[in-house]
Formats: structure tokens, sequence, C-alpha cells
């Protein structure tokens, strides 16, 4: 049943509120239409909506409209929007949009533009590397609104409704979606919506409405959502019915929500590896099909300085790999982390090679060899004399490699400046088994050999977030001394070493082995060679200064923490300023902590479980040959548990200790044994009014005897 256009008095404005719902969010809509009938055949619209929709996202619209009922049956139409979009990421988004449409009895059709203004906001973290003209460079990230064009076509299933008071009508349409430096999208839409008018309970001409969607494009791929509309007219009325299906008045539709697109679409620019803070140069891609190690070397040598090296799958190498002055070797899947030379934007890059291996066929050649401020990320290394090696170079860096299976050490590292090693693993070394070829010696100080990292003469080292295992030595950090006088020299100091978050399992000798070093910190590092049987001290500090140790634990070995001073090193060489603050010790064959002469050594914080002899073992020095007595020592808090003979052992003499001491489920507080070793006997000498306390008693000169012999 047809019913006739009203008059400009008698049309009402329209209120549509609106849900939509899909898999990854909902949204709410509250609109007000206001239709303005000039004549019998023209008719303006004022539309204003807003929408809220999950995730924080808030749009809204206004804009105008004009249609013209033609003699033909069909109305036609014109309208332009202004359109505001914020986004989840608090970006805001403005776009006009212009329209047109043609309404029939049956078919309906209509086309929109959509024009963004402004060029769109930069997303930190979106940014993205790209290899262009052999060059690694970076666009930035950013979210920008996209220019777009949709249209459809419509169809009003006939024979529905017998009163006019449903309608149901099925649409197909298709959309673009272009954007700066961003693949054009294409995609097609089907709908259908459901109405119905006049509903019981609500106001005349209302309409209820239910519709669903579906889209394909060649970016989103599948989506679509369900729709529940509810329109209801307001506004002075003569009393004549209204047709709530009345073409002049109908809502327009379109897209109101802004299309963003968040991704790497910046200008091109220079991209700083933020591993190594350098600018990349030339990209040169090596595989197993880019020949021997001389011919992968010529490629590197060719790509030159600040090149990035991609590697894709396994190689095998009859001689060692050699980066030259700032390259970069990524391994296939890793990913860097990049920031933008002019923009400041941040973003990465992902090597697309397959995973890589790089096994070494020479076990008198390193895998890889290093050159100054170059870096290697993202690969594993097996085999050779050492899975990575350098000599006299500076600001290397190692990030998530994996050695194995090495005929010598894990990383050798020669008189460097400046070495970072992270995330990484070191396992499954060559074991020496002889004391003779490999126990360390303070008549040989640059020698230890079979390290998980060999540190040798090597400053401003820094081993973090990695795990060392079965292995003989875990790290040696040592300074280069010459000895072929005396008294011997450093050459090469080894200073600024940080070991942090490290853990270390199953070496045959020394977990920690620091000789001669200065400025040393050891935060959160473990040493856990419980499950072997045969093994050495767990950490060891030989005339090593400076040094801070924080948040440590130490299981099994011989002794779990041992301070030495040696005679035979140079005169710097000392162990002295050593602060520990959190150390747990469990399960040591003998002591617990083993102090041999050494001065200026404060503990906090300290447990010490299970120790096969003593929790702690001072021995100084009578005769002054080895360094005196052990002098200046503090204690704050530590704690000696289910020790097997005594909580405190003293041989030689001690001076100045401090603080307190808590001995418990052990057979005795303290002991001294002057018929051990052929009568050396212990002391304590208080010559700076120290107060020493031992299970709430003091212990000194007049008391030692008494409780310790």
């Amino acid at each position: 049943m047809g019913i006739s256009h009203a008059h400009a008095a008698e049309i009402s404005g329209f209120t549509e509120f609106e849900g939509r719902w899909q898999s990854e969010q909902s949204q709410g809509a509250l609109g007000i239409l206001l239709p303005f009938q000039l004549d019998a055949t023209q008719t303006f619209l004022i539309d204003i909506n807003g929408s809220l929709v999950q995730g924080g996202v808030r749009q809204g619209s206004f804009g105008a409209g004009y249609r013209l009922a033609t003699p033909g049956e069909w109305t036609l139409g014109l309208y332009g929007y202004y359109d505001y979009f914020e986004s989840r990421l608090g970006n805001d988004f403005h776009q006009i949009s212009l329209g047109a449409e043609a309404l029939g009895a049956v078919l309906e059709t209509r086309a929109n533009i959509y024009l963004p203004l402004g060029n769109g906001h930069a997303v930190d973290g979106a940014g993205d590397g790209v290899v262009s003209n052999g060059m690694l460079k970076f666009r930035e990230g950013r979210e920008q609104a996209r220019p777009g064009i949709d249209a459809e076509t419509g169809l009003k299933v006939p024979g529905l409704s017998e009163d006019g008071n449903a309608e149901l009508k099925v649409f197909a349409g298709s959309y673009w979606y272009g954007g700066r430096n961003l693949e054009d999208m294409f995609g097609a839409r089907l709908r259908a919506e459901l109405a119905f008018a006049n509903v019981a309970g609500l106001p005349a001409g209302s309409t209820v409405s239910v519709g669903a969607s579906a889209t394909y494009d060649n970016q989103d791929r599948l989506g679509g959502n369900v729709m529940a509309r509810l329109r209801i007219p307001f506004g002075a009325s003569n009393g004549a019915a209204n047709d709530p299906f009345d073409r002049s008045t109908q809502a327009i539709r379109r897209a109101s929500a802004i299309k963003t697109h968040v991704g790497a679409t910046g200008d091109l620019e220079d991209a700083v590896l933020d591993l190594t803070g350098r600018t990349a140069g030339n990209v040169v891609n090596i595989s197993a099909g880019s020949g021997n190690a001389a011919a992968i070397n010529a490629l590197l040598a060719a790509a030159g300085t600040g090149a990035l090296a991609l590697s894709d799958g396994n190689i095998g190498l009859d001689g060692s790999l050699m980066l030259a002055e700032g390259q970069t070797l990524l391994g296939g899947g890793g990913t860097l982390a990049l920031t933008g030379a002019s923009s400041g934007g941040r973003g990465t890059f992902t090597n697309a090679g397959a995973a890589t291996t790089l096994t070494g066929y020479d076990p008198a050649q390193d895998v890889v060899t290093m050159a100054s401020n170059s870096a290697v990320s993202s690969l594993a290394m097996t085999g050779g004399r050492a899975g990575i090696g350098s000599t006299g170079t500076a600001g290397l860096i190692i990030d998530r490699v994996d050695v194995s299976r090495t005929a010598h050490d894990g990383i050798r590292l020669t008189q460097v400046d400046g070495v970072l090693i992270q995330d990484s693993r070191i396992h499954d070394l060559y074991i020496c088994e002889s004391s003779t070829l490999c126990e360390f010696a303070v008549g040989d100080p640059n020698r230890a050999p079979y390290a998980a990292v060999s540190a040798h003469g090597t400053k401003n080292l820094a081993i973090r977030d990695t795990v060392i295992d079965s292995v003989t030595y875990g790290v040696f950090a040592g300074s280069a001394i010459d000895d072929s006088g005396w008294p011997p020299v450093i050459t090469d100091r080894a200073s600024n070493i940080t070991l942090d978050n490290l853990s270390i399992s199953r070496s045959r000798r020394e977990g920690i082995l620091l000789v001669a070093a200065d400025d040393v910190t050891l935060d959160t590092v473990t040493v856990d060679n419980s499950a072997q049987g045969r093994d050495m001290d767990l950490v060891v500090l030989q005339g090593s200064s400076n040094v801070s140790i924080t948040d440590m634990v130490l299981k099994g070995g011989i002794n779990g923490l041992m301070l030495v001073t040696a005679p035979s090193l140079p005169d710097e060489a000392v162990t002295t300023d050593v602060t520990v603050n959190g150390l747990k010790i469990d399960g040591t064959k003998n002591a617990g902590i083993f102090v041999n002469p050494v001065a200026g050594i404060d503990f906090k914080n300290v447990t010490i479980s299970n120790a096969g002899t003593y929790g702690l073992f001072i021995y100084g020095d009578e005769w002054g040959f080895l360094g005196g007595p052990v002098a200046d020592i503090s204690f704050e808090n530590l704690v000696v548990d289910t020790a097997k003979e005594a909580g405190l052992y003293v041989m030689g003499p001690a001076e100045n200790l401090s603080g307190d001491i808590t001995v418990r489920n052990t057979p005795r507080d303290c002991k001294s044994d002057p018929s051990w070793m052929g009568g050396l006997s212990g002391s304590i000498t208080q010559t700076d009014g120290s107060v020493f306390i031992v299970n709430g008693q003091e212990l000194g000169a007049a008391t030692f005897e008494a409780r310790c012999g």
C-alpha cells in the first residue's frame, strides 16, 4: 500500500539507535535525522550521528543531503559529510565524504567516496626495515586514514508483507581503499536487512531492523557483523500516517567510520640498528650456496663497513667466517630493532631466511672471527676452535647465539675493549679432566683453557641473561700478566666486568674465575654443580678488587666462594673491597666460603647450608709470605645451617672481624685445630675495637681458645 509524501509541517525527525556485533568488537551508535520537505518532490536532510566502539574508539559525523522524487518513481539523492574518528591508539582523524543514491520501489543503489584530511600519525614500534637498492632502510610506522570508494546495489524482496509493515532487502557491493606506501585493498560485501514497522508498543512510524553482513578482501580476508536498529520518529504531526519506509526520509547508508591502517608506511630513511647504534649499510646474503669460507669472506669484504649479512639455513665452513669493521651477522629468523635516522621512529627487521647453524670443520680456527664494532645475532655455532673469537678489537656485540661442541673455548676474547654478550646459550663444550693440562695455577695466570667465555686482558665486558652448561670453565676473566721478569706486571687489566642474570651449571672446574680483575659486578648469578661428582670451587676471586656480589646462588662444588690473594701475582692484584649482599650457598663438599689472606670484605645477608666441613673457613698467613692476616672482614646476617664440622674455622691470624654470625644445626660454632698442618692454630686480634659475635656471644682474643680450640 503506497502512502503519498507528507507536507513539510508534517514530517517528523528520526532518532536511530543501532548496535553492531562482530568477533573482535561491538559498537553502539546514536543518530538524529532531520528531513525538511521543500515541496512535494524535494527534501533536504540534516544527519548527525556518533558511536562508541569497544576498545575506546569514538566516531562522529555531520552531514547534509538533498533528495528529488522523480515522476518515474525513483528518488535521487546527493549528500556530503564531515567525519571524525578517534582510534584505539588515541589518534584523531578527519575526512570529507561525498555520495549519490538512486532509490526505487524495488531496486536501490548508492556509491560513496571518502577523502581523508591530513597525513596521519606516527606510531612508535610499528616501523619496518626494508631492503632497497641493496641497503637496509627504514619506513616509519604510521597510522593513516585511507581514501576509499564503495558502491552497492540492493533488491527489495517482493511479497514479504501484505500490509506493508515489513521489508527485506539484500545488497551486493564492493569497496576499495588506498593509502600512501600501502597496498590497495579490494573487497566485496553482501548484506541483508529485515525491517518491521508499526511494532506494538512503539510510536507510530517506528521501525525495528535486524541485519547481517559479510565481507571479503585481499587484506583483512573474511569478516562480518550482525546489526540491530531501532528508528523512532519525533516532532509534531497533524495526525496523518507517515510512511515508515518513505524513500525521501530513509536514512543515508554509508561507511561512517574512517578506515585506518597501522603499519610501516613512512618515507624511506636510513636505518639505525638498536643493537649497535650504527647506521645500517649494504645488505649481503650468505648461504650454503655462497661457497666455502673464502668465498663468503670475499662477499663480506666487498659489502664494506657497516654491512648487514643475512644468513640463510645451515652453512658449513672450512675456515673462519671473517666479519669486517662494523658488520652485523644476522641469522635466519632473527629480528633486529631499528630506529629511523630522520624520524626517530622505531620498528623491526626480520631476516626471512631459515634458522642458521654455522658449523666449523677446522678445529684450529674459530667459527666466526669478529672485527671491531661488529655484531652477531640469532644463530647457532658448533665445531671449530671457538664459536666466536676476537683479538685486539673493540665494541663487540654477541646477541642470542647458541655455541656448542667447540674444540676449545666457547667465546674467546683477547685484549678486547667493550664486549656485550646477551640472551645466549653456551653448552656441551669439551670437558678437560686433566689437572695437569687444564687446572688454573697462579704460576701460569694467563691460562684457564676450555672456558665457555674466556676474556683475557679484556675490559668493559658485560654478560647478561645467558645460560652456560656442561663446560670445563664457565667464565674466565683475567688480566694479561707479563711474568717474564720479577715482579710480574699487568699489561692489559681485566676491568669493568659485569655478569648479570647468568646461570652456570655442570662446570668441571670453576664456574667463575676472576684473576687480577678490577671493578666487577656479579648480579643475580647462579652456579649449580650439584648434579656432577667431580668439580672445583664455584666462584674464585684471585687477586681481584672492587667487586660487588648481589643475589648469588651457589650449589655443589668444593668451596662455594673463594677469596684469594697470591704473592706470585703483580703487586696491584690484591683481593680487596669486596661487597656481598645476598648470597645462598648449599651443598658444598668443603666450606661454603673460603677466605685466604685478603682484606676489606663485607658480607651481608648470606646463608650457607649443608656445607661438607665448615660454613666459613678463614685462613690467614702467620709468616707473611702469602699476604699476612685475613683482615677487616664484616658480617651482617650471615647464617650457617647444618655444616658437618663447625660454622666457622679459623687457621692462622685474623684481624678486625666485626658483625654477627648465626650457627645452627651444627656440632660446633667455631673450631681451630693446632694439630693440623704442623700446629698452625688460629687467632683473632681486634686492633680497632671491632666486635665479632657468634651465636650471640662475642668471639675475640680472650674467648677464642675456649670456644674454638
